[in-house]
């Protein structure tokens, strides 16, 4: 294995809470937003594969992309509740594979993220899961602030 065993375990499970979530939003409801500057709800949650499938993906293997245009190309951008799931579990097994794929000091190389910023390839991935968790938390508002429970990600939730 390569040393990322932990992270892919992590984000793999925090991608099927992004997954869930999205699968949860009432397609009348795909583009609330608690406030206009605000991403719209399916939005927040298709914002993350989009990062993982464009710019990390790309990123550790040494490909070209436009950032931030990629967030804001419309051909990235899932048409419903259930594609928005579908990108999450996708770009997440592609990101899987590739990282699987890799040579055991895989995590130590330096990768050149945006604007020139030069960083191991495991702190890239460990910025992404964090990103990746705040946007669930995110997620969980907006649900919330339209009256459903969100899916429970600890296992001890109650939803009274």
């Amino acid at each position: 294995m390569n040393g990322l065993e932990t992270y892919i375990m992590k984000q793999g499970a925090v991608v099927e809470h992004l997954a869930a979530a999205a699968e949860q939003i009432p397609p009348d409801k795909a583009t609330w937003r608690p406030y206009p500057k605000a991403l719209p709800w399916m939005a927040l949650i298709d914002h993350t594969s989009i990062g993982r499938r464009i710019m990390v993906l790309k990123t550790l293997k040494g490909e070209p992309f436009d950032f931030p245009g990629c967030f804001f190309d419309p051909a990235n951008h899932s048409k419903s509740p259930q594609e928005a799931a579908q990108a999450q579990r996708e770009s997440w097994a592609a990101l899987k594979s590739f990282l699987e794929s890799q040579p055991a000091d895989f995590a130590a190389r330096e990768v050149m993220f945006t604007k020139g910023r030069k960083m191991k390839a495991e702190q890239l991935l460990w910025f992404a899961y964090e990103e990746n968790v705040h946007h669930r938390g995110q997620a969980w508002i907006y649900a919330r602030m339209n009256g459903l429970t969100p899916p429970a990600i600890w296992g001890t939730e109650r939803p009274d």
